[in-house]
């Protein structure tokens, strides 16, 4: 059985636990958080062997196989070389750092220590983003011309303080537009040749919205877009020469829609296995199973490629407010 142990005890390390618990694989150990509430309510609801207030008391547990990073985003370097030194198994939230620089740092880290390492990009696991992957190959739809996400989500409740409005780590590209830029490069099995990019900065200096066009080699274009100023319908179109896909709810998918030129069209359906993140704790359990370094489905390389093109997006960006 692997132990884990999480830190940062937000509302998405609470998903996390409850995706763990459909698990006959893995189990929560303990969990680290810095403040007693959260400390307090999430053991109510999950409980656990060991209930951390420092983060280095629950790396240097013995005991413990996995680490969860579930902090603010300019927080996950940091702790994933931590963890990493204390050759804990790593899954760190996404983005996996503020940059690609950052995530260099871990690689060389994960290296060094022998120890495995991924990002928790759940699209990635989905069963049915590998369906996807293999319409693509088929040329089912012909050769791919374009394809265009969002995660568009116009949030109103930001606390005063939060990481979302930090002008270090906060904003629609790092919080969700890694999710649009990790879909389009998944699909897309080429470099990325030219970024060209816009963004909306809000009153706090952080980006409310961007777009970015992406030109691979191989003559696609990507179009991604992002917000936290915004509501838009969350789906992913990828266009070819002999049809189209529409992916609703993309980043987590359980139906594809295929439109053929010829008039024919069909909906594939695959259900989430137990819900959005159990696919990539599994994922984490079959590599330290394999004695694996990183996966197959999220390399570390790849982890860099996407953060390198996240870079390119703010440095080219035209920014208006």
């Amino acid at each position: 059985m692997i132990k884990w142990g999480i830190i940062g005890l937000g509302n998405i390390a609470m998903r996390f636990a409850k995706s763990l618990s459909y698990s006959k694989e893995g189990e929560l150990y303990a969990i680290a958080s810095k403040t007693k509430e959260k400390r307090d309510a999430f053991y109510e609801q999950y409980k656990c062997e060991k209930v951390y207030e420092d983060y280095n008391d629950l790396l240097n547990d013995e005991e413990i196989d996995a680490v969860y990073i579930a902090l603010p985003h300019g927080f996950h370097k940091y702790w994933s070389i931590e963890a990493l030194r204390h050759k804990k198994a790593v899954l760190c939230e996404k983005p996996v750092g503020l940059n690609s620089e950052e995530m260099k740092e871990i690689k060389d880290e994960a290296l060094v220590n022998n120890t495995f390492f991924m990002e928790a990009m759940k699209t990635r696991f989905i069963p049915l983003i590998h369906t996807i992957k293999e319409i693509i190959k088929n040329k089912d739809i012909g050769e791919i011309i374009s394809i265009e996400s969002n995660f568009c989500n116009h949030v109103t409740d930001i606390k005063k303080g939060s990481y979302l409005l930090d002008k270090r780590q906060g904003g629609a590209l790092l919080d969700v537009g890694v999710y649009p830029l990790s879909f389009v490069m998944d699909m897309i099995d080429s470099p990325v040749e030219h970024v060209e990019s816009n963004m909306k900065i809000n009153e706090a200096g952080v980006d409310s919205h961007f777009k970015a066009i992406l030109t691979f080699e191989n003559g696609v274009i990507g179009t991604i877009e992002g917000a936290i100023d915004r509501n838009k319908e969350r789906t992913a179109i990828i266009k070819g020469t002999k049809g189209s896909m529409e992916i609703p709810i993309y980043n987590r998918p359980n139906k594809v829609k295929v439109n053929l030129i010829n008039g024919k069209s069909y909906e594939i359906e695959r259900e989430l296995e137990f819900d959005d993140m159990y696919s990539e704790i599994n994922e984490v359990h079959n590599c330290l199973k394999g004695f694996k370094l990183e996966s197959e489905y999220l390399s570390l390389d790849e982890s860099i490629r996407v953060m390198d093109v996240l870079d390119k997006i703010r440095s080219k960006a035209h920014s208006k407010k």
